[in-house]
């Protein structure tokens, strides 16, 4: 009989049929290391893009309150003829920029306490606002000292320039508005004599 004398190959034998199985679980454990190497990589892209993101809406908040101050500055100094005072008045939604004139002899405002505040229907002369100038979620924390009570808005804090350009401060320190989102602050400081306006991350 043909064939007869062929060997037969037993079914289960070694190596007598490769497993598909094993290449499939190769290939898919590749795949998954990879999978998750991608993942990790557009996780990390993202946590930079938002941190980046933060910052630049962080300086951006930041950058803009020291331009306002320094711009109330000038309006100060700008109308001292008239022995003006110009107050940055803070909300929770964002600030407002008055100036106030005084019935009293001390036009230069040397001593706070004995002039008298009058404020105009034209005394707001700038209004920035959470959500449009800058992110809604930035927050402006006053220092503890250093602020007056804004004659503008009832109720409000505000930092305030003589018409001299120097900030009415009480004491002789140097005192920053602190400009945070997300866990990071920036610094906007006012120097007590000379009136310098900077900003620092620290």
């Amino acid at each position: 009989m043909a064939g007869a004398g062929a060997p037969r190959r037993r079914s289960g034998a070694r190596g007598s049929l490769p497993d598909p199985g094993a290449a499939c679980r190769g290939t898919t454990l590749i795949e998954l290391v990879v999978v998750l190497a991608m993942i990790g990589v557009v996780l990390a892209a993202a946590w930079g893009w938002t941190s980046l993101v933060t910052m630049r809406k962080l300086q951006n908040a930041a950058f803009m309150l020291e331009g306002d101050l320094r711009w109330a500055q000038q309006q100060a100094v700008s109308n001292a003829g008239n022995g003006p005072q110009v107050e940055v008045c803070f909300r929770s939604n964002g600030y407002d920029v008055y100036t106030t004139t005084y019935s009293g002899s001390d036009v230069l405002n040397v001593n706070y306490s004995t002039t008298t505040p009058s404020i105009g229907t034209t005394a707001k002369i700038r209004s920035v606002n959470a959500g449009q100038e800058y992110d809604s979620n930035v927050q402006f924390s006053l220092p503890s000292s250093g602020t007056i009570t804004c004659d503008g808005a009832a109720g409000e804090s505000a930092l305030a320039f003589r018409s001299s350009g120097q900030p009415l401060f009480a004491d002789t320190n140097s005192h920053a508005v602190a400009v945070s989102l997300n866990g990071r602050t920036y610094h906007v400081t006012i120097q007590p004599i000379t009136g310098s306006i900077s900003v620092s991350s620290q």
